[in-house]
């Protein structure tokens, strides 16, 4: 008696683990699946060689930095072409080439979400990645918040612009990336920051006083494993999300200064919010040129401007900053030296 009460209990456990399991799949999600979102694309196995987490770049070329598009690409259009970095081109198939030369254009991240034509912005940008090396150019597009969380969980209300984007172009926007060529898998691909001679460049900006080497290994870490939700890249605190991050007390600009010591680098760019401590719709610097900050809210959807470059120039010791906004005024930022 006791073996058939224990044999009964056993299919009991055994029923209920699989009604638990078919309730799960059964008109739904399972926990399994959803934890995948945060956990997204752990099949990926990127290339770190050809895509490495942080370009690293030494160049006595210009300089040119953009922030957040955020969809904005006829505003993207003008810009470029006020700045010199792109013309018309009846022979391409996005209409423009690349007209910058030897110049580096490095773009901070943010180009999908709240404004409609994301899927522009990014084919545009694609293109000119592609064009620009042939005249020693090159095109360097850092990842921005909006391109993790959608890597992350395509579902989020944030990302609604860029789904009806890819559904249009009939591309499923809760695929996977491999499946979304050439958008969802080219976001994988993309570097978290880049560092250029002694400029810093990343989305958000807070290094949260890490060396590029040890930022490259938690990316890289993280990036394998496939948690695109984790809390070193889409946490409050991260490179790509936090705000703020240089300001408090008296002891900032130690802070500050021990961030860059940690980078070797001597000034930190970056967009993501584009109302921080400058004017609105204006290219910002601070702590005498350690801190620029690029988001001009350049989106039809934000409209805080028509979009603003920083030109950075290097003229033996002397660097000169330069902002340039969508009507070509130019405003002098600020000299340093290296």
């Amino acid at each position: 008696m006791r073996h058939h009460w224990r044999r009964l209990s056993i299919l009991v456990l055994i029923g209920l683990a699989w009604l638990s399991g078919a309730s799960c799949s059964h008109g739904g999600v399972s926990k399994k699946e959803k934890n995948h979102k945060g956990q997204a694309h752990a099949q990926y196995v990127r290339d770190w060689r050809r895509f490495p987490a942080i370009v690293e770049r030494d160049t006595a070329s210009r300089v040119v930095a953009l922030g957040d598009v955020h969809g904005g690409y006829e505003r993207l259009v003008k810009l470029l072409s006020v700045g010199g970095l792109i013309k018309t081109d009846a022979q391409s198939p996005i209409g423009y080439s690349w007209a910058g030369g030897d110049q580096l254009l490095v773009c901070t991240g943010d180009l999908i979400d709240k404004g409609d034509r994301a899927v522009d912005v990014i084919d545009l940008m694609q293109s000119l990645e592609a064009q620009a090396p042939a005249s020693r150019g090159e095109v360097i597009i850092t990842l921005g918040n909006h391109e993790a969380e959608f890597l992350a969980d395509p579902e989020k209300k944030k990302s609604t612009e860029f789904r009806d984007e890819l559904s249009k172009k009939g591309i499923d926007p809760l695929g996977t990336p491999q499946d979304q060529k050439p958008y969802g898998d080219w976001m994988l691909n993309r570097p978290f920051a880049a560092r250029i001679n002694d400029w810093f460049f990343a989305h958000g900006g807070n290094t949260s006083g890490k060396s590029i080497k040890e930022l490259s290994e938690e990316f890289r870490d993280a990036v394998d494993r496939g948690d695109w939700g984790s809390t070193l890249i889409v946490g409050d605190d991260s490179l790509l999300e936090a705000r703020e991050w240089w300001k408090g007390d008296g002891k900032a600009s130690d802070l500050l200064d021990g961030y860059l010591a940690r980078l070797n680098c001597k000034h930190i760019v970056f967009g993501h919010d584009p109302s921080a401590f400058h004017k609105k719709g204006e290219i910002g610097e601070e702590k005498d040129g350690r801190i620029f900050l690029i988001d001009v809210g350049m989106s039809p959807a934000v409209d805080y401007s028509k979009g603003a470059l920083l030109l950075i120039e290097t003229h033996g010791k002397e660097v000169l900053t330069t902002s340039l906004d969508a009507d070509g005024r130019t405003t002098a930022l600020i000299t340093t030296y290296r």
